[in-house]
């Protein structure tokens, strides 16, 4: 597959991995209230989205190929450090939450929603910093053309 080709897909990725974070703060957001209820629906919500969760963690490994195979070489040091830093860091908080998840109820979800809001704000920021550095790897790659 081409460089521009991988640049697309992983800019699609972004789109829905960002739609997955505001459905997280969606449900985080009624995991933190007071009322039981609002609680108990957060945690269902965060329960259904299990499934998405996984396919972050395997977006950053999937990730780490692509890069190491096509656009390391467009990248300085800094970059590619950072970039596979906050793969694993995100991987490793989608694992804790993924592992505590089944176990939390509606009265002990609040103690959660700390490590959710890391995550979120990982997420963001890493979304946000790949697609500069995705935009800068498209710019090189043309420069090399």
């Amino acid at each position: 597959m081409e460089s521009r080709d991988w640049i697309e897909y992983i800019q699609k990725e972004h789109l829905e991995i960002v739609r997955l974070a505001d459905k997280i703060a969606g449900a985080l957001a009624l995991a933190s209230k007071d009322d039981f209820t609002e609680r108990q629906k957060g945690l269902v919500e965060l329960r259904s989205l299990q499934h998405g969760l996984l396919g972050v963690s395997q977006h950053c490994c999937a990730e780490d190929s692509i890069l190491e195979t096509d656009f390391h070489h467009y990248l300085d040091a800094n970059q590619y450090d950072r970039l596979l830093k906050e793969h694993q860091a995100i991987t490793r908080l989608v694992g804790s939450l993924l592992r505590e998840l089944p176990y939390v109820t509606a009265d002990s979800i609040r103690d959660l929603c700390p490590e959710g809001e890391q995550l979120l704000e990982r997420i963001r920021e890493h979304v946000a910093f790949e697609q500069d550095m995705l935009w800068q790897v498209e710019d090189r790659r043309l420069q090399y053309q």
